[in-house]
């Protein structure tokens, strides 16, 4: 008999995150299926390139500088591929529990879980997975990004999203200062995976209604590790009602985790609580209490649960990176990086 996907309810207590509602954890076995690259994925060539793919075609392009200080993205010519069925409204309608509810989130959970385990264009590969509902923060509350990937950590829990109308200004091409980040380019931004359609486009207008009803069915996020972002794995048109509408969207959470089982240490755990006791004297503003109380939480589990996004070598290595970057430019679609960005991208 062939293994199957086991869905069962999220027994996580440390993720860190302003959660609305129950989830889910997805086991997906490594035979069949599961273990082929997947239809939306990484990869990576060296020099911290990274390539987003959908459906066989690249959507995004990133590079990020050795020391974090900076990263620069280009997107591809592809449109986002469709990961779920489309959501027609009487399936939207389907859930009759009370919007926000406990069972509500449960009802949507468990449909968007079968969805995407049956989905001819998989996001899911073999490993850990949860499915939870995610509220969004304010920016100016996102934590800054780390001076190394070492000081974040390996596997920590994924980040709250921020800044959901930023993606109106839909960019081909931009840089990013991550030393001194805008709000909205801080851990935990989401990122669209197309521009969004006119205000007046029919399913935009359908979907408004539903958002002034608050009936608005869930985006679905995906959180990519190493961009440290949410990507918009479906619900465009949904979450540009919300914000037509000046409403949240509900939000739903995706992201791959590993357990790491570990002993206590002493060297580590008194660490924490020296760390701990420095950020606090700096002034103890709810946001460094919640830093630390992550912090806290993620050194003294004896099981700590984090996200860490898988990634598979980029064919043709850095070559084809190479060739694939300077081919995107000569299509061109403004804005344009200028020639140094590009020149350090390739």
């Amino acid at each position: 008999m062939t293994p199957g996907v086991s869905i069962v309810a999220d027994d996580t207590l440390s993720w860190g995150l302003e959660t609305l509602g129950p989830g889910l954890l997805l086991r997906v076995p490594s035979t069949g299926r599961w273990a082929r690259r997947p239809s939306v994925h990484l990869d990576a060539a060296p020099g911290y390139r990274i390539r987003l793919r959908g459906g066989g075609q690249t959507l995004l392009w990133t590079r990020i500088d050795s020391y974090w200080d900076r990263a620069v993205f280009v997107r591809g010519t592809a449109t986002a591929p469709q990961v779920l069925p489309p959501l027609s409204a009487p399936r939207g309608r389907a859930v009759e529990d009370s919007p926000g509810s406990e069972a509500w989130w449960e009802a949507w959970n468990w449909r968007v879980a079968r969805a995407l385990v049956e989905a001819p264009l998989p996001v899911l590969h073999a490993g850990h997975w949860c499915l939870h509902p995610v509220r969004a923060i304010a920016a100016e509350k996102a934590e800054r990004h780390p001076v190394s990937p070492m000081e974040w950590g390996f596997g920590q829990p994924p980040l709250p999203p921020h800044s959901l109308a930023a993606m109106a200004q839909y960019l081909f091409a931009w840089t990013e200062d991550w030393w001194e980040s805008l709000p909205e380019q801080r851990p935990g931004a989401v990122l669209g995976l197309r521009a969004l359609s006119a205000p007046e486009d029919g399913r935009v207008k359908s979907w408004r209604k539903r958002a002034r009803d608050r009936t608005l069915p869930p985006v679905l996020l995906l959180f990519v590790d190493i961009l440290a972002k949410w990507v918009v794995l479906d619900g465009h048109d949904r979450l540009h009602a919300a914000l037509l509408e000046g409403v949240q969207p509900p939000l739903m959470g995706l992201w791959p985790f590993i357990d790491r089982p570990r002993p206590g240490n002493a060297v580590r755990e008194e660490g924490a609580l020296f760390s701990a006791e420095f950020q606090l004297r700096a002034g103890a503003t709810p946001e460094i209490v919640d830093r630390v109380n992550r912090m806290l939480l993620l050194n003294f589990t004896s099981e700590p649960r984090g996200t860490v996004s898988r990634a598979w070598p980029l064919p043709g290595g850095l070559e084809a990176w190479r060739e694939e970057v300077s081919t995107r430019r000569r299509r061109g679609q403004l804005p344009l990086l200028d020639d140094s960005d590009w020149g350090w991208l390739t």
